[in-house]
């Protein structure tokens, strides 16, 4: 019986790869040792949402300056619907709230909900879901070569280097931050 508690079976393997295949499978048994946090409760977007049309209000909203609206504006009507609005790609699409303050420089805030896609490809200056050795967080990417760093959006936070052995799973690109105004 193995370590892990079950059978095992031989493998085959080119011997010009073998030594490549061990450091694999012995840095593999480190981390079995150590388990990973476990990720997060999230929320899946349905594959077949229902239609959640809303009535919105034609005329758009004036965050400065007042000015008199149009009287045709109080006759016209459409309708919005939040899953077609905001998930491009339901089967890639997750929702996670936020704990802590280190990207309320980009309006993130402690509870807030943000809306995740796996299918976009992450670049350097999105915002990302990510697992770093097994711990969740939100942060900007950073890569300029062969640099990757996870960057905070608030001051009392450090940038988040890499050293030789640890690792970086990035889950998928926010999308959309739903908050309640304070």
């Amino acid at each position: 019986m193995s370590p892990y508690g079950e059978k095992t079976s031989v493998i085959r393997v080119p011997s010009s790869i073998k030594s490549d295949v061990l450091v694999y499978l012995e840095a593999f048994k480190n981390k079995v040792a150590k388990p990973l946090e476990p990720m997060p409760p999230v929320l899946q977007a349905s594959l077949n949402p229902i239609a959640l049309a809303r009535p919105v209000y034609s005329a758009t909203v004036s965050a400065g300056q007042s000015r008199f609206p149009s009287p045709a504006q109080d006759y016209e009507q459409k309708f919005l619907d939040l899953n077609e609005r905001y998930i491009n790609n339901p089967p890639a699409t997750f929702f996670f709230e936020v704990k802590g303050n280190s990207m309320e420089g980009v309006g993130i805030f402690e509870g807030d909900t943000v809306i995740v896609d796996r299918a976009v490809k992450p670049k350097s200056s999105s915002i990302i879901i990510a697992a770093v050795d097994g711990e969740w967080m939100v942060k900007r990417l950073y890569k300029r070569g062969d640099v990757i760093k996870l960057l905070s959006e608030h001051p009392d936070h450090a940038p988040i280097t890499f050293s030789e052995g640890q690792e970086l799973v990035i889950f998928g690109i926010v999308t959309y931050v739903i908050h309640q105004p304070k």
